[in-house]
């Protein structure tokens, strides 16, 4: 195994704003999330930037994240971790809420410390126009009505282990398109529709290419007995609208049980 001895590792836990950022990934010239992490963990220790920054979940431009995690290290003794860790955490006006950072094993690696994620997207619906931005500044303004139920009931049928190529974007870099979804929940709050979903491992826009069909099964544009026929296309175009990232928010990434028995989360 090889001696990682040298390295002082760090997992953080933090959330962003996304529509104050390009992304997450770090962008040369551009506000990413990732990168206002690094500038946050460089600031913390004293000016020294952290090595092999990794994140747990990657989102797009302007979807918003309540959890997500990295990890990263720093030489030993080249930083005080422990005064990195309490000064990374203090709030500053830079689009981060970072909850908490920890050291941990040095060969812990943001790709691999999660069981499943939790992503959450917000529909406005029933809207004036569809040029309208609504009132809910992190939702999707639609103009039709939609129907909880129909919508519950083509959900239903993305649940379990499916080959989801109908759902996957371009551009998706995944090794296999067989994900394994465990809970969408689809519930109104007013005016609002909240579609909550929950899986192992998502591919690149599946989650917005899920919600863009719910929503077209809500509003009567589709049946909600659809989904076998959808999945079983095994091509994007089958699955129609894409929800704008806007309405979008990673709410969690689910950690091992063995990192959450130490990590006060």
């Amino acid at each position: 195994m090889k001696d990682l001895s040298h390295r002082a590792a760090l997992l953080v836990r933090f959330g962003y704003v996304g529509d104050r950022f390009f992304g997450l990934q770090p962008q040369p010239g551009l506000p990413t999330a990732g990168g206002a992490l690094i500038d946050r963990l460089t600031s913390a220790a004293a000016g020294r930037a952290p090595r092999g920054m990794a994140f747990a979940a990657r989102t797009d431009r302007g979807v918003h994240a309540t959890r997500n995690v990295a990890t990263c290290w720093f030489p030993v003794g080249e930083v005080d971790v422990d005064a990195a860790i309490r000064a990374v955490t203090a709030p500053r006006d830079d689009g981060l809420m970072v909850h908490g950072a920890w050291r941990v094993d040095p060969f812990t690696h943001a790709r691999s410390v999660s069981s499943g994620k939790h992503y959450r997207y917000v529909i406005e619906y029933g809207v004036d126009s569809a040029l309208a931005s609504g009132l809910h500044t992190h939702a999707w303004a639609v103009v039709p009505t939609l129907d909880e139920a129909l919508m519950q009931v083509a959900a239903t049928g993305l649940l379990g282990t499916h080959d989801f190529s109908t759902l996957r974007g371009a551009g998706c870099s995944a090794g296999t398109p067989v994900k394994t979804i465990t809970r969408i929940d689809v519930t109104r709050q007013g005016h609002l529709m909240v579609v909550d979903v929950e899986g192992d491992a998502f591919l690149r826009h599946m989650v917005r290419n899920l919600v863009g069909l719910l929503v077209e099964v809500g509003s009567g544009w589709r049946s909600a007995t659809c989904i076998p026929e959808v999945l079983a296309a095994g091509h994007r175009q089958a699955a129609g609208l894409m929800a704008p990232s806007g309405g979008l928010t990673l709410e969690d990434v689910v950690l091992l049980p063995l990192l959450s028995a130490v990590i006060d989360v």
